[in-house]
Parts: structure tokens; C-alpha cells; sequence
């Protein structure tokens, strides 16, 4: 049995994170039959899980059913049976996935969810103390490596021989974005064109992996507890970058002159983090001697879904199925047509994404 977990994540938000780990778990899943893939929403607005669940308010609705429960089979219900002692577990009081096909017709039956729930952001406190146990000494190790051991014990009571997962992150660092950093192998950081996108990128490299700008940020960490330090203390292990999809990618000329100017400046200071640390990216079969080649490995671009995203994030209907049909009712009752070509280059770059995962 075999598990692989990719963590969404950018301490910037509104790179697109959320779509692109929708889009692409459910194309994911669909190229992968006999694999169990798993999407964790671990960002309180739940936005993925209202997607998955059938999207617009039928998929709200879905998802206010899963929290109102008595046994609140999602991931807030695991963080609550935690918090009741249970840090160390080594096997499960039950299943907390939900099978996303009888919600959603558009996916198919090997795609599970661990739904979002709103009140993960007010366990925040509780999690922090928990983490902080002076009558154990290795509760942060257990908190933060509870998500890879969830999703192994997950594998083990299933039909499946292997999983792939998909963690949507929140970009606050909080104690549950942390769990899911330190339970990953492999790290997707979707980014805009923009200087905050640069400033995020650094961020990441510090905060994660302890690659500080200046020997004066360098010194000052030295003296105050950090994330990567507590990670190196415990003997743990951080996910590999993996890849740095450029969300809102475009070819209209004016624009995609702009675009690409901020995106080269990215892509350069990527290139070079890399030359300085590869062991902080992904392996590679061939190690890139260029920044060209490198750039070929790591860098992703995906188009901007337009109409198409509101058709789909609406109906809950995947981007790869959206071809299916040109006309779609709105909830509201509105028709909207939808020609193929308008999203034809959108769905290609997410098929390009996808097959590299």
C-alpha cells in the first residue's frame, strides 16, 4: 500500500489554489480508477468541499448536513475526537470520508472527501494548547504528523492498494495548515504574475524550509523558536516543491506582455533557490542544468476558466466535463451558453498540470 499527498498551499490567497486542487483531484481521478484519491479541505471557508458536494447551494447545503451530525464525520470531528486524547492514535473510531459521487454525479466513484467545516478556525486555540501539552513531551510531532497517519489508516480500512491526496491549505500558518505541510511528500504553490506573488515565494522558502534573505533575518531567527527548526528538532521531514503553477495565464498581447515580465522575475528567483538547495525541490530523474530546463520541470501555467469557472464552481461540475455540454442552467434558472473553444486552452493546461502529478 502506497500513499502520496500533495499539499495546495500559498501564504498569499487568491492565487487560484482552491480551483486548481478541485479541477485537478477530479481529473486526477478519473485517469486513476483503481486509486483512491482524497481531497482534505483544510480552509474554513470549505469552499472546495461545497464544489465536490454538488456545488452552489446544493453542495452548501451537503456540506451544513455533514456538520450538523452527531458523529460530524469531517474534519472538524477529527480534530475534536484529537483533542480528546487521542493525539497518539494508531487506528480510527471510523471512517471520515465521504464518497463525493452520490453528492455529485460529474465525479467519479474513487473520489472521497474529508469535508471542510467552518468551526475549524475557532479549534485554532484548542489546538495550539493541545500542542503545548506539558504532560507530553511529543505532542507537537503527533499533531502535525496526524493527517499522514490519517490517510494511511484511511488507505488500509479501504478496497484500495494505493491513494493519491489533495490538501487544500488555508494561507494562514495555523497548527492545521502546519499538520498538512508536515504530512506531505509534495508541495504545489500556485501563483499570480504580481510582486506579492514574489514576496509569497520567499515567504514560503523562510517560513518552511529556513532559507532566510539576508544573514541579519538569519541571525534574528536564530534566536526565537521557528516552524523549520521545530521540524529539523523532531526529525521531520518537509514536502519537496513540487511544482509552481502561474494561475490566470494569458496571451492577450498588451497583458501577456505584463504578465510575462513579472513572471520571468518568478521564475528567475525560483530558478536560482534552486541552483543554491535542490534538495528542497522535488528529485529529478535528469537534474536541470538550465534555467530553461528547469523551468520545463517545475512551472506550470493555467489559463484563467472565465464563464467556464463560474459554470463549474455553480453546477459542481468539473472542467474536464464541462465538453460535454454547451448550454447550462444557472441555479438561479439562467441558461448560459458555453462554447468549447472559449475554455479549450484552459482545459489543456489543466490536463498538462495533471498528467505530471
Amino acid at each position: 500500500m502506497s500513499t502520496r499527498i500533495y499539499a495546495f498551499y500559498n501564504n498569499k490567497g487568491g492565487v487560484g489554489k482552491t480551483t486548481l486542487c478541485q479541477n485537478a483531484a477530479s481529473l486526477y481521478a478519473e485517469k486513476n480508477p483503481k486509486k483512491l484519491v482524497l481531497v482534505i479541505d483544510l480552509c474554513p471557508q470549505a469552499n472546495i468541499s461545497q464544489f465536490l458536494l454538488g456545488g452552489g447551494h446544493a453542495g452548501y447545503k451537503a456540506n451544513q448536513r455533514l456538520q450538523s451530525t452527531a458523529t460530524r464525520r469531517n474534519i472538524v470531528g477529527f480534530m475534536d475526537w484529537m483533542l480528546g486524547g487521542n493525539s497518539g492514535f494508531t487506528s480510527l473510531p471510523g471512517s471520515y470520508l465521504t464518497q463525493v459521487q452520490p453528492h455529485n454525479p460529474y465525479v467519479t466513484k474513487n473520489l472521497h472527501l474529508i469535508a471542510g467545516d467552518s468551526f475549524l478556525e475557532s479549534l485554532t486555540l484548542a489546538l495550539n494548547f493541545a500542542t503545548m501539552n506539558p504532560a507530553n513531551i511529543f505532542a507537537w510531532k503527533e499533531y502535525v504528523t496526524a493527517i499522514r497517519r490519517l490517510c494511511d489508516l484511511e488507505l488500509q480500512n479501504s478496497e484500495y492498494e494505493e491513494m493519491t491526496v489533495f490538501i487544500d491549505c488555508n494561507p494562514s500558518f495555523s497548527v492545521y495548515t502546519q499538520m498538512a505541510l508536515v504530512s506531505s511528500d509534495a508541495l504545489i504553490v500556485p501563483m499570480m504574475a504580481d510582486f506579492s506573488s514574489l514576496e509569497g515565494i520567499k515567504g514560503i522558502l523562510m517560513l518552511l524550509y529556513g532559507k532566510y534573505p539576508s544573514s541579519a533575518t538569519k541571525n534574528y531567527a536564530a534566536k526565537v523558536i521557528t516552524f523549520s527548526r521545530q521540524v529539523q528538532q523532531n526529525g521531520l521531514d518537509l514536502p519537496k516543491i513540487f511544482e509552481l503553477p502561474f494561475n490566470n495565464f494569458t496571451t492577450n498581447l498588451g497583458v501577456a506582455a505584463a504578465f510575462d515580465a513579472v513572471r520571468d522575475e518568478l521564475i528567475e528567483y525560483s530558478w536560482k533557490q534552486y541552483a543554491i538547495d535542490p534538495t528542497i525541490f522535488w528529485p529529478c530523474t535528469t537534474a536541470p542544468t538550465t534555467q530553461k530546463e528547469w523551468e520545463k520541470i517545475f512551472v506550470s501555467n493555467v489559463k484563467d476558466f472565465h464563464t467556464a469557472g463560474k459554470v463549474s464552481a455553480s453546477l459542481g461540475i468539473p472542467l474536464h466535463r464541462l465538453p460535454n455540454h454547451t448550454n447550462y442552467t444557472m441555479p438561479n434558472g439562467e441558461p448560459v451558453n458555453l462554447p468549447k473553444k472559449n475554455y479549450e486552452e484552459s482545459l489543456k493546461h489543466l490536463e498538462t498540470f495533471v498528467a505530471k502529478l
